[in-house]
């Protein structure tokens, strides 16, 4: 992945040499060549393979930067005055200069994905920062005097060598969630920054601040239409905003046929038509909605592109996704986003806009409408229900059947949230003694497994209830997931990602909005259905949600390419010796995928492959063992 990288340490002298496996970790086929500023107490490169990734020196300032600024031309305004020369400066340069006139106060002005590290001189200071919603990831680890830092945890891994420990509590969080969340990474003594947050080490002092966050204060003022308007023009914006500085003929957009991408093509094609559109479909109806992208792609007279996704497809993808994401990362819709954007590649396209945020801004998960149907049993007296409801469905069967749906609900109802959004999934239903090994547990203990979810959870009490969720989901199922995917896959196939409906003045307006038009009684995204009304077709604004989700389970149990690396996996010694998993439990899982329930089993044995496969791509292996201090 390119990116940037470095080491920071006080009063040693480093070179470009110090970084020499830290480079070949982030640099993939396409990458440019290297650039590195270095000297006293720190070394800092870039690999690049987008224009916008630089390094800089400045007088007492050396400086990386992957940072994509929608605003430079307001930041070479800003600095016009000190600078003559400001509309040539280059980004890296931009960030050196805002720096040295705002100090630390310049992130805030910063509009746009990014990354990035300087090192001030004078003053002894290193500094990392990262965009608001974490479209750009940044990884760092204090080893002694010390400071390193990489866009990929891998580069950091290098350095590492046999010192690297596996976090146990952050695999659990793979295991719950299907990535790791910010801050905590995989390896021990590493940390990940959050979205909106920078890093100073200076004087032999880390601290971690945050500079931004989501604020929802809602405001009660409007109407509807006034809402519905500020909406799609706030849309329009980012996505034209996005557009910019691109040759439409390579630019290019995903298409799912949900509602987000649909808009993204619809006011990408108010300023250039015809918008290339890509989409992927399955032959299983289920997990297809290429219908719906069809019929946006008709309606805008799209360059339109089709690719339909076989098992075998997935065989082939499997190994590239696994050596490219070097945290456990089980999100199986990757396996579709790198075919489209493959495809995307493959016809001349260089940068793909996607419909990612416009869920978790909006209010788009069928699990906001969810919650709230179990929320609503919270509305009877207490009394009534703890004396009078609960006694008397203790009578009716546990089962699954239609008897037992009233007591089904009951104690779903009275699971706190939020973990009761992810209480499905296996790991939080089944007994864990059932499951893993006595010392994992003891490593990482059930009773702390929903901690980072609680803590978003808890931000702002003051807010509503679908507040507090949708705040957890941009940070976690946007920034610590789904981004993750887009970016990884895309960059992985040779394209640029961009996310519009990840623009931080389209989340601010979000915030805004009172929640009862975000889900308006049991309808999802209400105000942004009525800002597309007349712009997307009727069909494709009220269908049911899909995305590029991928039927793996399914051909676990139907391929049997698929089926023998599941099983030859999963029965190996090796894997079974991780200290993990109890070795029956890999029995059980696939006995029941294969007697029981294809689709839920299906998706914990994916998770267990992906996990296996990591530890033998980028635990396992030999690596530069180059000292960090």
């Amino acid at each position: 992945m390119s990116g940037i990288c470095g080491i920071c340490e006080p009063g040693r002298p480093l070179r470009s040499e110090a970084l020499e496996a830290m480079v070949a970790a982030l640099r993939l086929p396409g990458d440019s060549e290297a650039s590195a500023v270095f000297g006293a107490s720190a070394a800092l490169s870039v690999v690049p393979r987008w224009s916008f990734q630089q390094s800089a020196t400045l007088p007492g300032l050396r400086v990386v930067a992957d940072a994509e600024l929608l605003n430079k031309p307001q930041l070479e305004r800003e600095l016009s005055g000190a600078i003559p020369n400001s509309k040539e400066l280059s980004g890296a340069e931009l960030v050196g200069h805002l720096y040295s006139r705002f100090g630390l106060e310049f992130v805030q002005l910063l509009d746009g994905p990014f990354s990035f590290a300087l090192w001030d001189e004078r003053s002894e200071r290193a500094v990392l920062g990262i965009d608001r919603l974490g479209v750009n990831a940044l990884y760092w680890s204090k080893r002694g005097n010390s400071l390193l830092f990489a866009s990929r945890i891998g580069a950091i891994r290098e350095l590492l060598g046999d010192s690297a420990r596996i976090n146990r509590a952050a695999l659990m969080q793979f295991l719950l969630f299907s990535a790791v969340p910010a801050p905590l990474t995989i390896y021990e003594d590493v940390e990940k920054l959050s979205p909106g947050h920078f890093l100073v080490y200076e004087k032999g002092t880390l601290r971690v601040s945050r500079y931004w966050d989501l604020e929802y204060v809602e405001e009660e003022r409007r109407s509807d239409e006034e809402w519905a308007g500020l909406v799609r023009a706030g849309l329009r914006s980012a996505v034209q905003k996005h557009m910019c500085g691109d040759d439409p003929s390579r630019l290019g957009a995903y298409l799912s046929g949900g509602t987000d991408s649909s808009s993204v093509v619809a006011f990408m094609n108010e300023k250039h038509a015809p918008v290339n559109t890509f989409s992927i479909f399955f032959e299983n109806e289920n997990y297809s909605e290429i219908g719906f992208a069809r019929t946006t792609a008709d309606r805008f007279k799209t360059r339109h592109h089709e690719l339909s996704l076989r098992p075998v497809d997935a065989f082939e993808a499997i190994s590239k996704i696994s050596h490219y994401y070097d945290e456990p990362f089980a999100n199986s819709s990757a396996i579709g986003g790198y075919h489209c954007a493959r495809m995307a590649r493959e016809n001349g396209v260089h940068t793909l806009l996607a419909g990612d945020g416009g869920d978790e801004l909006f209010g788009g998960n069928e699990r906001y409408a969810t919650d709230k149907r179990f929320s609503l049993y919270h509305r009877i007296p207490k009394w009534l229900r703890r004396g009078v409801i609960e006694p008397a469905i203790r009578i009716l069967p546990k089962d699954d059947g239609r008897a037992g749906l009233p007591r089904r609900y009951v104690r779903r109802a009275n699971i706190p949230t939020p973990r009761r959004i992810y209480s499905y999934g296996l790991f939080l239903t089944e007994n864990p003694r059932n499951i893993f090994e006595p010392d994992f547990l003891s490593a990482a203990p059930p009773e702390n497994w929903m901690a980072i979810a609680d803590a978003h959870f808890a931000v702002g009490t003051n807010r509503t209830e679908l507040n507090r969720l949708l705040y957890l989901d941009v940070k976690m199922t946007l920034a610590d997931n789904d981004l993750r995917k887009v970016l990884g896959t895309a960059e992985l196939a040779g394209v640029r990602a961009r996310f519009p409906l990840v623009d931080f003045h389209l989340a601010e307006l979000s915030a805004r909005i009172p929640s009862n038009l975000k889900l308006r009684g049991f309808e999802k995204r209400y105000i942004f259905k009525q800002a597309m009304k007349g712009i997307l077709p009727e069909q494709v604004l009220y269908k049911k949600k899909h995305g590029f989700g991928v039927p793996v389970s399914l051909w676990f149990a139907e391929d049997p390419k698929l089926d023998t690396l599941l099983k030859d996996v999963l029965s190996d010694r090796r894997t079974r010796q991780r200290g993990y998993f109890r070795p029956s439990f890999y029995d059980e899982a696939m006995r029941r995928h294969r007697e029981e329930d294809a689709k839920n089993f299906g998706e914990i044995l994916w998770f267990l492959l992906v996990l296996e496969l990591w530890h033998r791509e980028h635990f396992e292996i030999p690596v530069n063992t180059a000292c960090a201090s």
